[in-house]
């Protein structure tokens, strides 16, 4: 049997180790006790230890930041009493940060993260306000015995500017000094979708202070791509800043929107101006490559700049490898089509057989509210948490299995009301039928609502009385996400696309089910040498050499069981090694 035949009998892709050493591995100890599936998110290192962050799985109990002591990298193991836990309730993503202050306010080393709120834990706060939400900083000049400096920091405004009573969600941030001012931000990626990246001022860090708010879909910005058709999930994903000459650059990853350069040199409000954004092709190109035309997903996720400003490797992170393609069938709006975003640690839908037939609509979705049926069960996402109230609903994973327990065969949900109406991604829900997840202008569509347009989709309430038509749904292989070279002239503020980049087996449809996820995910950027690191979760490690001729690939670490998200390039003594975070695991060292 060839090592493919036992790859696709076993489940895993064709192992694969060159180019690349495996140093040394930890493995972190779930303090609830539940476990280590998909547990671990993303890190950040400072001098001889590691900080991994505890994401919601499997529990969402006591989460926040292992400490890892990686003092001698073939040895690295976890310093289980330094365990940095955030307020019941949140839990920590991607996007944490380390950075080494000195001031008259402070002097040492800064870990920073953002606490997401818990779905489960979304009823009113027993433990009182500003208990949730915000970034936190700690005190990590010694790492084993961090000091918690400020918890929920952040922005305290809904959407409408009147003021809540907890943070809203942060889910990335990256500080870094301005060394012409001497003072100390923090960039934060909020899920407040009309001002979705602040900046706080953390120069005192016991005190920090708002900056700025920036909302780049709108001018000066105007980060939304008119065509091709379906780029609608603008929203900000992923922020780092760095100095290029005499000017700091923030590169921010904008989803649909694409790759975002912008001056923050002064963050202040009326001074952060664009250099550059990057925009998609009109046919997918990864797919294009093997005879396909199909519209580009969008989904730029991570990205990480050179050293020299001169190039930016992006991660599209397309983490379904079908797409859904929907037609209406009967109705006013019958022959129209519309995609869907499966969720892929559910049920697949067959691409032969599909899934038809009218759905029964069932409101929210909400365990208790859904009565018995067979079918499609069709939801409604339930209202942000920032408008929310006493009436916060139940989560993606909550309505799956109360319409799975009621007897339907599929579910789907079609988002809410407000700014973020036209967003459409899968979810993380897991179980036995499909979950699929539409934007509000088809949700509204398959209630029957004519007339509806992009503009009025996200003001229009649900009808009281639907006149659902029926609906088929099939499935097209559309490949995982992959990355992308540009060359960055910042000089002269612009991002010409070089080259895309793909494991070979992201875009066999052999591959699109029972392999874990293989799409890109992130990527670091190697300060001595032209070579990028990137992640592709069970695609494991990749290194690439990158430059005027492209991407290609010079190495690959691929072992049956990886999950690699989070990678960063960091100094042990005077040699640099590549860390990853294994979802299931903890850390993975590597020597290139």
């Amino acid at each position: 049997m060839t090592g493919d035949q036992d790859a696709l009998e076993r489940g895993h892709l064709p192992p694969a180790t060159y180019g690349v050493r495996l140093v040394g591995r930890a493995q972190v100890n779930n303090p609830s006790g539940a476990g280590l599936e998909r547990h671990i998110c993303d890190l950040a290192a400072y001098r001889n230890h590691a900080f991994l962050t505890a994401y919601r799985e499997p529990t969402c109990e006591r989460t926040g930041a292992y400490v890892i002591d990686i003092s001698d990298p073939r040895a690295p193991f976890e310093v289980e009493s330094a365990f940095m836990e955030t307020t019941t309730g949140n839990y920590v993503g991607e996007g944490p940060g380390v950075i080494e202050v000195d001031n008259e306010h402070f002097r040492g080393a800064l870990f920073v993260h953002g606490n997401e709120i818990y779905a489960q834990a979304h009823a009113p706060d027993p433990t009182g306000p500003r208990q949730r939400g915000g970034i936190n900083i700690w005190d990590v000049t010694d790492p084993e015995h961090a000091r918690l400096l400020t918890a929920h920091a952040g922005d305290y405004t809904d959407v409408d500017g009147s003021p809540l009573e907890q943070a809203v969600e942060v889910y990335y941030v990256f500080p870094w000094t301005n060394d012409l001012t001497g003072r100390t931000y923090v960039a934060m990626v909020t899920v407040k979708i009309t001002t979705d990246i602040c900046i706080m001022d953390i120069t005192d860090p016991r005190n920090p202070t708002m900056v700025n708010s920036l909302d780049l879909r709108v001018p000066p910005f105007g980060v939304v791509q008119e065509s091709p058709p379906g780029l609608n999930s603008v929203f900000a994903h992923a922020v780092s800043v760095q100095r290029t000459g005499d000017r700091y650059v923030m590169n921010a990853t904008y989803w649909d929107g694409g790759y975002v350069l912008l001056d923050v040199t002064d963050p202040t409000p009326g001074n952060v101006s664009m250099i550059a954004q990057s925009f998609y092709a009109e046919f997918d190109e990864e797919r294009a490559k093997r005879g396909q035309q199909v519209a580009p997903e969008g989904n730029a996720e991570h990205s990480a700049l050179s050293p020299d400003g001169r190039y930016l490797v992006g991660a599209d992170e397309n983490y379904e490898a079908v797409r859904l393609i929907g037609t209406i069938t009967s109705g006013p709006d019958a022959g129209l089509e519309f995609t869907a975003a499966w969720s892929p640690d559910t049920a697949p839908i067959d691409d032969e057989n599909g899934i038809s037939g009218t759905p029964t609509f069932v409101g929210n979705g909400c365990p208790g509210t859904v009565p018995p049926g067979r079918g499609i069960a069709l939801m409604e996402r339930d209202a942000s948490l920032l408008t929310a109230g006493s009436n916060p609903g139940c989560s993606f994973q909550e309505k799956l299995d109360a319409v799975a327990a009621a007897g339907y065969q599929a579910g789907i949900v079609f988002n809410r009301q407000g700014p973020d109406a036209l967003h459409q991604y899968p979810t993380s829900a897991k179980g036995p039928i499909p979950l699929i997840f539409v934007n509000r202008l088809t949700g509204l569509r398959l209630l029957g609502v004519t007339g509806v347009t992009e503009e009025t989709a996200g003001s229009t309430a649900t009808p009281a009385t639907p006149a659902i038509p029926a609906i088929d749904l099939r499935s097209v292989f559309n490949g995982w996400g992959y990355l992308r070279l540009f060359e960055a002239d910042i000089p002269g503020g612009s991002l010409a696309q070089i080259d895309t980049y793909a494991p070979p087996e992201s875009q066999d449809p052999k591959y699109a089910t029972g392999f874990g996820d293989l799409s890109a995910s992130h990527v670091a950027i190697d300060p001595d040498r032209r070579l990028a690191y990137a992640t592709f979760y069970s695609g494991g490690l990749r290194v690439l050499s990158y430059g005027p001729d492209g991407l290609r690939e010079v190495g690959a670490y691929c072992e049956p069981g990886n999950d690699f998200l989070g990678v960063v390039v960091h100094k042990v003594g005077a040699k640099n090694y590549v860390l990853v975070t294994d979802r299931n695991y903890g850390l993975y060292i590597f020597d290139v």
